[in-house]
């Protein structure tokens, strides 16, 4: 062999043995590098839909129970709305000396309230003891008004009786109608400042308001003039007259919630 041709083996040789040795060494670092993380699927789980909140239902709000405001007495109303008034009284209660029985002031109170049945005893000229013997009270009694004493003042009916017999009839009315709005008019007249007393003792005890007439009764405009035409007759200087009757019925609307 030539010199030349065994140089050119020589390096065919050398060749072939360093591809032979990097060919390995690639073999051995493909082997000892870590496995490679998956890739990440191109494709994604759904996200899921937000969920809804459902609204929540609103809870009714109650009716509130009505009170009375201070210093006055509530109205017990029926079911639909109407109201048994009970009255107890004398002539003033039946309206003398009104130009008409509607402005009477029973008649105006009622019809301020609306809707209203009245029963009960109005009796000119009568006092406590004999009213309430014909005073009939019903178990529906939404107000009770009690307009007593005047004629007592004039007989005169002891304290002792007429406040025996006052809470006789309140008591009564309590028993039969225990949610009765209960008012108790004083006396129409200049004497019955001590009858007054019991009747505002007695209305207190049981839950009731008390509803000065003195006031009233000493306004001059309240009364007469004497002869005049009305629904009862020719009137007097005593009985209260159209304004007289309105006072009163504004004196005692001032005292009801309703």
């Amino acid at each position: 062999m030539r010199p030349r041709a065994a140089w050119t083996v020589a390096i065919s040789v050398v060749a072939v043995a360093a591809v032979v040795g990097v060919a390995a060494v690639m073999t051995s670092a493909a082997r000892d590098a870590p496995e490679a993380a998956p890739a990440a699927s191109a494709s994604t789980r759904p996200t899921p839909a937000a969920s809804r909140t459902p609204s929540p239902t609103p809870t009714p709000t109650a009716t509130p129970t009505p009170t009375a405001r201070p210093g006055t007495v509530l109205v017990d109303r029926k079911n639909d709305g109407s109201v048994r008034m009970l009255v107890a009284g004398d002539s003033l209660t039946a309206g003398f000396f009104a130009t008409t029985k509607d402005q009477g002031f029973i008649r105006l109170v009622a019809d301020d309230i609306g809707s209203v049945d009245v029963t009960g005893a109005a009796q000119a000229q009568q006092t406590l003891s004999t009213v309430a013997a014909v005073t009939d009270v019903p178990s529906d009694v939404g107000v009770a008004v009690v307009e007593l004493g005047t004629n007592d003042v004039g007989v005169p009916t002891p304290l002792a009786d007429f406040e025996q017999q006052y809470a006789s009839l309140l008591d009564r009315i309590r028993s039969t109608s225990p949610k009765a709005g209960l008012l108790c008019l004083g006396t129409w007249t200049a004497d019955g400042a001590a009858y007054d007393e019991v009747i505002a003792r007695s209305c207190a005890a049981r839950a009731g308001v008390y509803v000065s007439l003195a006031e009233a009764f000493a306004t001059a405009e309240f009364h007469g003039p004497a002869g005049r035409e009305t629904f009862a007759g020719a009137g007097d200087e005593f009985h209260p007259n159209d304004a007289g009757h309105r006072a009163i019925a504004d004196a005692v609307l001032a005292a009801l919630t309703h």
